[in-house]
């Protein structure tokens, strides 16, 4: 059970990351500039790629020799999940995290045909490619090794998500003042200022992800200024 588990976390995890990086691509398509802070939350990652990939990972992929099948129902799938998603969120924080009421053949702005059918032809890549890839390289890990693994990566995302959003509640960033509809980028920044204000919170932060600046490259300069931060203050106690 618990292997299986493990599993699976990792198809999630990987392809919440080629989400992450489709978003980047995608968003650099249409603000002529690369744009690394998307998503919650402030791993390189979007849960909702990888629940996506889950579901097609699941109930899809007895249709890897149907195309036709697999572009529909995966539009179908990955749309209601991403409308879902964006309605959920709306609720909780009262602001949209994406928005696509500039593109055509839109529902309310949550789900657009464009993304739509991007969804379509990443299913049967995914199931007809990718998911065939992916289980040979995983099948390849030791059980243990790839069970330690998860635990270790699943501890992270969860350390990630309740430290993002305790940032929030605790800092009490007050998240109507932000005009646009997709505020993530506002979002971010603001979380990222309120880090470098709060002994507490920048604390958590570089306990929890103590190597960012050797492995992701987009948040080096927020890690190093913490630290400098910390020193700082370190050599102020002092005094």
């Amino acid at each position: 059970m618990l292997y299986k588990f493990s599993y699976y976390f990792l198809i999630f995890l990987i392809y919440s990351f080629l989400g992450y990086i489709c978003e980047i691509i995608s968003v650099a398509r249409v603000r002529k500039k690369i744009i690394l802070s998307r998503g919650y939350l402030i791993g390189p990652y979007l849960p909702i790629f990888g629940f996506g990939s889950l579901i097609i990972t699941l109930f899809l992929m007895d249709y890897s020799e149907q195309p036709l099948t697999l572009f529909v129902l995966g539009m179908v799938y990955c749309c209601t999940l991403e409308y879902l998603t964006s309605l959920l969120l709306e609720k909780i924080f009262k602001l949209r995290w994406w928005d696509y009421s500039s593109r055509k053949l839109n529902i309310n702005g949550r789900v657009c045909l464009e993304t739509g059918l991007f969804f379509g032809l990443g299913t049967i890549v995914m199931v007809r490619v990718f998911n065939k890839i992916l289980f040979h390289l995983l099948d390849k890990i030791p059980k243990d090794t790839l069970i330690i693994l998860a635990v270790i990566l699943f501890l992270i995302v969860i350390i990630d998500f309740i430290f993002s959003t305790l940032t929030i509640i605790r800092l009490k960033i007050d998240t109507t003042k932000f005009n646009k509809k997709d505020a993530t980028d506002e979002i971010k920044r603001k979380v990222y200022e309120s880090i470098k204000k709060h002994s507490y919170s920048y604390t958590r932060f570089l306990k929890a992800f103590p190597h960012i600046n050797n492995s992701n490259k987009a948040f080096e300069k927020v890690y190093i200024t913490l630290k400098n931060i910390k020193k700082d203050r370190g050599e102020q106690n002092e005094k």
